[in-house]
């Protein structure tokens, strides 16, 4: 539950994210790289989220060689409600249902009230209905174009080659299976208006990155044939499962985005960005829940055995004597901190040298302002013991 609540949070936050982005990355860098980031939330609300790492330091000074080695961050949120993970439940299913239903009933009569279509400049089964104003692309498992009765009278053949062209263009680069995400992500956060919002701005974004996939076969002379074409499809919206050059949804900035030039760059940087905006969400770790609680675990190795700055690999085996210290934060704080030192003094040391050597140790923590105070305490009380112990024997 935590896990989920959080790709829900971080999502809801990359929609967000992505509204404000698309307008000026299309503008800047081309329609297929505002269409490339709604990668972003669809990604971030499937998978975990990536490792967190810490970037590792080494100080040296006096009798010891101090190396932060991990850092380790795990969050331990408390469930919410189980009412309220109920509710998001049954608001999914509904939500989910509600639109299936709707795609199969549409395609259902479409498809009854249909007749197939030949077309010899595509190889995808088309199907003329008088279910839809215009062409419209569906099907996952069996590829499918719908046209409109008079698919002939209205459009010229020219036109009829580039509406045919721009469905199967949808199929071709899968557009299907990202409205389906779509469909799936919207309905995961139905709570979020937002995501109402985004929805009809994904496909917006998809269809001018159609266009812009369309022009770039075709070439740019074609604009202003492929714009005839658009605004003769622009029709009554169908299914949001479906894939239609029949949107009038920012008809105009549509026809204003196959005039765009955007060199390779560009486009390039567009989709550079985009690939951030998937990183930066998969890395994001949210609060999460009730009580967040965030356990952070630094190991510090101290080498006194070898060169100044020189580390020796504990994890293969010291040298010498070995000893290893793990002190951990106040139980029940929102945030949990804990250390441990692993030291590996030189062999043949004796039980003074050691000792002498452990007081070194508690001097450099002294010096540590970024170590908690309480982990910082246990761990001194722990090494003065252990000098305690090895004067005694000694």
């Amino acid at each position: 539950m935590s896990w989920l609540a959080g790709n829900l949070a971080v999502a809801s936050l990359l929609v967000l994210a992505v509204l404000l982005l698309r307008r000026p990355v299309a503008i800047w860098f081309g329609a297929r790289a505002a269409y490339a980031l709604w990668l972003a939330p669809a990604l971030r609300l499937v998978l975990p989220p990536l490792p967190q790492f810490v970037s590792t330091r080494q100080a040296s000074g006096g009798a010891v060689d101090w190396v932060i080695e991990t850092g380790q961050h795990a969050n331990e949120a408390v469930p919410a409600l189980p009412s309220l993970w109920l509710v998001w439940g049954i608001g999914f299913a509904v939500m989910l249902a509600v639109r299936l239903l709707a795609h199969h009933r549409f395609l259902g009569a479409a498809v009854a009230k249909g007749q197939q279509y030949h077309s010899p400049v595509i190889d995808i089964d088309v199907i003329a209905t008088p279910a839809v104003d215009g062409p419209v692309a569906t099907g996952l498992i069996h590829p499918l174009i719908l046209v409109p009765q008079d698919f002939d009278a209205r459009f010229t053949q020219e036109q009829q080659h580039f509406a045919l062209w721009h469905e199967q263009l949808h199929h071709r680069r899968g557009d299907l299976w990202a409205t389906a995400a779509a469909l799936l992500v919207s309905s995961a956060l139905w709570f979020n208006p937002l995501a109402w919002l985004a929805l009809g701005a994904f496909r917006r974004d998809m269809e001018a990155a159609c266009d812009a996939a369309l022009l770039s076969s075709a070439g740019r002379a074609a604009a202003p044939a492929y714009a005839e074409t658009i605004l003769r499809c622009a029709a009554r919206p169908v299914p949001r499962s479906l894939c239609a050059l029949t949107s009038i949804d920012e008809l105009k900035g549509r026809l204003k985005m196959l005039n765009a030039k955007h060199g390779m760059i560009a486009k390039a940087a567009g989709l550079a960005l985009a690939g951030g905006l998937v990183v930066a969400g998969l890395v994001a770790v949210p609060a999460l829940a009730d009580e967040p609680r965030t356990q952070t675990v630094e190991i510090r190795k101290v080498v006194t055995d070898g060169k100044p700055g020189e580390a020796v690999d504990l994890e293969k085996g010291c040298p010498g004597q070995a000893l290893d210290f793990t002190a951990d934060a106040a139980p029940g704080a929102d945030r949990k901190e804990a250390a441990r030192i692993k030291l590996c003094f030189k062999a043949g040391q004796s039980k003074a040298e050691t000792a002498t050597r452990l007081e070194g140790v508690i001097a450099d923590i002294d010096k540590q302002s970024d170590m908690d105070a309480a982990v910082k305490a246990d761990l001194k009380a722990k090494l003065s013991a252990k000098i305690t112990e090895l004067r005694a024997g000694n």
